[in-house]
């Protein structure tokens, strides 16, 4: 793996990550691999698993320890502290999130700074992969990131990839993040990502995963105090028998907070694509604003495209609305182009432009990143029925 900005990176020694490792064993022993019957998990083919071809043993998980001593970096020994106490309350208790934290040979922490940043990993290679990283942007500093993670290998095996992302926005920060993910056609990913929104922040978040066979991505975003405001969106271009899971949640903890889930996605061939959206609203909060909306759109009769709404709403000041669409191209729109001279695959490929075209022209990166985006799911798309 690699860095663009190394200056901005610190990896934790051996002996403060081993120490932290140690401290989580008591819940890691207490997880098991997930079953087909869990709910989170019943579209995922998680029991056909081969995981002797993934050359992963579930029962046989060891202490990651880094054989690298580098601190790129000064950080405060309070904001470590801080780092790791969030690590441990907002990790979610899901057996690939802490396989992360117990099996990833380092954690990488990176101090975010003012302006934009680029930052790219590439994993090579059959062997199963496990990371941590976390993106800390301190209290009142504006940044926008793009992260980029790429796989690649040479044999035809199926292989595997599992990681732990944190976002953290700390009071008054204002954090746009744009996640390219571009796996090659073999790979299981299994994902989790936590975004951490303190008082008055502002975090959006911008998910574009491409390619892979099978994966599995939980996203929990915390608006940990007031003022705080949370937006995801992205789009999911999928082709041949790739399967992508989505499970997205926002947890609203404090009064006068904002939240928005707004994701797409493409599927042609034989692909299927879940999206289940998740708000949690507890008691007694104030002045809390939810919205929710996944909309797909299915190029093939043999592709499947499924969203899930879900909501807990357990206060009454709020303001939330939900939606979902799941359908084909529109006939009228498509004999209307045809109508106007353009060819049945001119038309077509107008339409789905269209379609994600809003998403990522709403992204605040340059419109260089966007055409390469636009670029990305044109190519998976292509010879799509």
């Amino acid at each position: 793996m690699n860095s663009s900005l190394t200056r901005n990176r610190l990896v934790l020694t051996k002996d403060r990550s081993t120490s932290f490792r140690k401290s989580l064993l008591e819940i890691w022993n207490q997880l098991e691999l997930p079953k087909d019957s869990d709910e989170a998990w019943r579209k995922f083919p998680i029991g056909s698993v081969d995981w002797k071809e993934l050359q992963f043993d579930p029962q046989e998980v060891r202490l990651g320890a880094s054989e690298e001593d580098t601190n790129d970096q000064t950080l405060a020994e309070e904001t470590i502290e801080t780092i790791f106490t969030n690590l441990l309350k907002y990790t979610p208790k899901d057996y690939f999130a802490f396989l992360n934290l117990v099996a990833a040979p380092n954690y990488e922490i990176i101090l975010l700074e003012e302006g934009e940043s680029l930052f790219r990993y590439e994993e090579e290679g059959d062997r199963p992969k496990h990371s941590v990283r976390i993106f800390y942007l301190p209290k009142g500093k504006t940044a926008k990131t793009e992260i980029q993670f790429k796989t690649a290998h040479d044999s035809e095996d199926l292989h595997m990839s599992s990681s732990l992302d944190f976002y953290m926005a700390e009071d008054g920060a204002y954090l746009e993040i744009l996640d390219r993910e571009s796996s090659d056609l073999d790979l299981y990913r299994f994902r989790n990502v936590c975004i951490l929104g303190f008082s008055d922040s502002h975090v959006k978040y911008h998910h574009y995963p491409m390619g892979g066979f099978r994966s599995k991505l939980f996203l929990h975003a915390h608006l940990l105090g007031k003022g705080a405001d949370v937006t995801v969106d992205g789009v999911s271009a999928l082709s041949g028998r790739n399967l992508k899971d989505l499970d997205m949640e926002m947890y609203h903890h404090a009064d006068h907070t904002t939240s928005k889930i707004s994701y797409k996605s493409i599927v042609t061939d034989k692909s299927h694509h879940i999206f289940t959206g998740n708000l949690n609203i507890p008691p007694n909060l104030k002045k809390v604003t939810a919205h929710q909306e996944s909309f797909n759109l299915s190029l093939n009769k043999k592709a499947r495209a499924e969203a899930n709404p879900k909501l807990e709403v357990l206060a009454e000041d709020v303001s939330c609305t939900h939606g979902a669409t799941v359908g084909d191209i529109d006939e009228e729109q498509y004999f209307y182009l045809l109508s106007r001279g353009l060819t049945p695959e001119e038309s077509k490929a107008l339409l789905v432009t269209a379609f994600y075209g809003e998403t990522i022209h709403s992204i605040g990166f340059s419109e260089e990143v966007k055409l390469s985006l636009e670029s990305e799911i044109k190519e998976i798309l292509i010879g799509g029925k």
